[in-house]
């Protein structure tokens, strides 16, 4: 059993693959990086487009690849090195995918796909660490946050941090549009700088202002949308 099983010594990347090309790439590869750094680990092989081109060279051409990366080696909470090992799955999936591609993001929104349904509050605060700002292999957080949102019989569950500012959705960033205009929590709150939230900020950032945002911003807004790797943007609300 490797330290990623054992200890959770590591972090995980989930990539939506469409017709054998990866949309948002460059943004994954930023986020391993990220993850890489935060976990101290030290790779002795180079993680970049190749890396992970080769990987889905052996997957179909509409899924989601998933790739785990956990510090290699024996020892029990102190490794005995940072060397790198990583496994993956990938699983069919064919859901839309959708991004904005204009350059009037509020006019692109109007056409994304809507899933609407009862949002609700998980009222265990997430810890502001940077190693949760990553998909941790240690995610035992989210799995009872999952398993309260099942409870609750909710569509969709709010993570917030100690300081009652939401940071995310259950598994994706969010955006909230309002007559002031659209936001996103800030990335200061704690939660997992995805994807497609990454996407947005990079080709729509002077359209999207970051900011503390609480229960009654979510209940004030005009509309929700939720940011996630596997189908980019959706109305949620």
């Amino acid at each position: 059993m490797n330290r990623g099983f054992l200890y959770g010594d590591g972090f995980f990347e989930t990539i939506r693959i469409i017709d054998n090309q990866i949309p948002l790439l460059a943004f994954h590869l930023q986020r391993i990086s990220e993850a890489i750094e935060i976990y101290q680990f030290e790779p002795s092989f180079t993680i970049d487009e190749d890396f992970i081109n080769a990987i889905k060279s052996n997957c179909e051409e509409n899924g989601i690849l998933r790739i785990n990366f956990f510090r290699d080696g024996q020892g029990k909470y102190l490794p005995n090195t940072n060397e790198v090992a990583f496994d993956y799955t990938f699983t069919s999936f064919n859901l839309p995918f959708f991004v904005p591609t204009s350059l009037d993001l509020e006019a692109d929104l109007k056409n994304a796909p809507s899933a609407k349904g009862n949002i609700a509050l998980y009222p265990e605060p997430k810890p502001n660490v940077d190693w949760l700002t990553v998909k941790s292999l240690s995610s035992i957080f989210y799995v009872l946050a999952a398993k309260y949102k099942e409870e609750q019989l909710s569509d969709y569950l709010l993570i917030q941090n100690s300081d009652g500012n939401i940071c995310e959705e259950l598994v994706s960033n969010i955006l909230l549009q309002t007559k002031e205009g659209i936001f996103t929590p800030s990335l200061k709150c704690g939660g997992v700088y995805g994807a497609t939230l990454r996407f947005l900020l990079k080709n729509y950032g002077f359209d999207i202002t970051e900011k503390e945002i609480t229960i009654k911003d979510i209940e004030s807004a005009d509309a929700i949308y939720s940011c996630k790797g596997s189908t980019g943007l959706t109305r949620i609300k």
